[in-house]
Order: C-alpha cells, then sequence, then structure tokens
C-alpha cells in the first residue's frame, strides 16, 4: 500500500502564491523517522469560491478545454477566452514558474483537482449540467484528464488529489436547472470514466505505475476499490475495514477540533475493533488535514502540527 501519513486539504488567505508556497513548506516537511515517509506538499488553492473547478479548468484549457464563465447559478461552458479564465491561467504559469525557481526536484508535490464527474455536474453546457450532454462531457472530461496530466509534468508534480464529492449524487439522482431534470449514472459506467481520468493522470511519471492516486468521493461503493488508488474517507467504519482487508489504502478525513492524541488514540483503538478476514494488514490509516473554510496562516500552521503529530504518534505506536 502506498504510504502518505498525512497532508493538507486546505485554502489559505494568503494573497501571495509565493509566500503561500513557502507558508506550506514549512507546515509539512518533517524528519522521515517522525511519521515514516515523507509527506507530499500540496501546492497552494485558490481561496475564490469554487475554485478548484476554476483552476482544474485552466488545466484543461492547454489542450483545447473549455473556457469556464461564472453567471447567476455558479459557472457554464463559454465559446471562447474569459476574463475569469485569463485570471486562473495567469495564476497557474505564475505557480509553475515559482515552483521551477524555489523547489525544483522537491520529493511528493501534491496538484488537487476536480474529478470530471463533480466538474460535469457543477458546470453547465446550454443551459444543463454538462454531463447531461453526453458527448461534451466526454471531450471535456478529456481534455482536463490530458491538462492535469501536463501541468503535473511542468511542476513535477508526483501526487494528485481528485476531488470528486459529487460521485454519489451522479450514481443515484442529479438534480438538473429545474426538480423535473434529473439523470443517473450507473456505478459501473461511471467508475470507468473514472478509471479513464485516473490512467490519464498517472502516465509514465517515474517508477513503474505512474503518479501515486488520491481520490474522495465522499462514498465507499466497492467499484471504487478496484481503481487503484488511495481513498479518502469521512469516518472509521466497517466498511472502511473490508476495504483495508482488501489491501486498499485509506486515508481518514479531519480537521483540528481534536487534539493530536484524541486522533492518533481513536484510529489505534479503532483498528483493535476491527476484525480482518484474512491475514491482519499492516496498521495504516494516513490522515488528511481538512480546512472547511478559509484558514489563516496562523490556523493553517495550528491544524498542521496537530495532524502531523497524530501521523507521528501512530507511527511510533
Amino acid at each position: 500500500m502506498t504510504r502518505f501519513a498525512w497532508w493538507e486539504d486546505i485554502r489559505t488567505t494568503h494573497t501571495d502564491l509565493r509566500a503561500s508556497l513557502a507558508a506550506a513548506a514549512r507546515r509539512t516537511r518533517d524528519v522521515d523517522e517522525d511519521v515514516g515517509v515523507v509527506p507530499p506538499l500540496s501546492l497552494p488553492r485558490s481561496a475564490v469560491d469554487d475554485g478548484l473547478l476554476m483552476e482544474t479548468a485552466a488545466m484543461g484549457v492547454t489542450v483545447g478545454g473549455p473556457y469556464l464563465r461564472s453567471h447567476a447559478r455558479g459557472w457554464e461552458v463559454a465559446p471562447g477566452k474569459t476574463l475569469d479564465m485569463r485570471a486562473f491561467l495567469g495564476r497557474r504559469h505564475e505557480l509553475t514558474d515559482i515552483i521551477a525557481e524555489v523547489m525544483p526536484g522537491t520529493d511528493r508535490l501534491m496538484v488537487h483537482v476536480t474529478g470530471p464527474w463533480t466538474f460535469g455536474a457543477s458546470v453547465e453546457y446550454r443551459g444543463h449540467p454538462l454531463c447531461f450532454d453526453r458527448p461534451a462531457f466526454r471531450d471535456v472530461a478529456l481534455a482536463l484528464g490530458e491538462g492535469v496530466r501536463e501541468f503535473c509534468d511542468a511542476v513535477g508534480a508526483s501526487v494528485v488529489h481528485v476531488h470528486e464529492r459529487r460521485f454519489a449524487e451522479v450514481t443515484s439522482m442529479l438534480v438538473g436547472a429545474t426538480d423535473f431534470e434529473t439523470m443517473s449514472v450507473d456505478r459501473e459506467i461511471a467508475t470507468n470514466v473514472e478509471r479513464r481520468f485516473l490512467e490519464q493522470m498517472r502516465g509514465d511519471y517515474g517508477e513503474e505505475g505512474g503518479r501515486e492516486i488520491i481520490l474522495d468521493t465522499g462514498c465507499l461503493y466497492p467499484e471504487l476499490a478496484s481503481l487503484d488508488s488511495t481513498l479518502v474517507v469521512d469516518r472509521l467504519d466497517d466498511e472502511v475495514a473490508r476495504l483495508v482487508d482488501s489491501g486498499t489504502a485509506v486515508a481518514w478525513r479531519v480537521g483540528g477540533e481534536r487534539s493530536s492524541e484524541e486522533l492518533a488514540h481513536t484510529v489505534m483503538r479503532t483498528w483493535k475493533q476491527w476484525t480482518f478476514d484474512g491475514e491482519s494488514p499492516e496498521p495504516q490509516i494516513d490522515l488528511v488535514a481538512v480546512g472547511e473554510d478559509i484558514l489563516t496562516p496562523n490556523a493553517a500552521a495550528e491544524l498542521a502540527r496537530t495532524v502531523r503529530g497524530a501521523a507521528a504518534l501512530l507511527h511510533r505506536n
């Protein structure tokens, strides 16, 4: 199983990309012996609403992907260049230049992106969610996958965190512009689309197997265990135990409301309560430092200290 120990899924109030990246590096750097592995360094994310959606679209633009523009309900596909996309394209280019300047060859850089189903459910095309138009959705999903791969190649990122929190909604009932307009995608079909997207991003980076992928869907469907990725979970329950027993790497989303000791004790106590069918797997549950809101630099540092401390306790015990 892939080991990460811990990483960040946060946005901060930094207005300067260089300062934001430097702060993230200070929060993430550990002595390897503390947590057992080199943790991934999350690249800065925009504090703008739906910033992750726009950043992913900006990556896709490089290979002919969609331009987006804002409207009353959120975002829609635009026929050409927009001021919204120009700002995010400029930010992407600036971040690429800064990384090349200050941290070339850094181990385990992590890029956060929006998954294809969440993108397709959140962006409109001709007045309806993009994924309602299957040919258009297919083209956009392919462009996003290639664009993310090219951006990861440019910055030397070896880990991609895919945010796909609307996966369960798409596979149950996605509501369109009105309550009378709905769609549902078979889980197997949705999983195959996700697999194609992940394979695009893996590419042939580094060692055999390509980039490491982390997938956060907000659900634990059995089909997702076949995607050869670390699955992010919201809670530690029997479904998680079955994933661990099958050899799937798991990461638990945690905030800063508990101390390092409480987080570590929760993981260890839960692990002892689980019963595994086969040989007991190596005790490994990674931790994800989740900031529900935009965090100040001090709050981000405190959250990182708490989660990093819990990962260190788990490693020693």
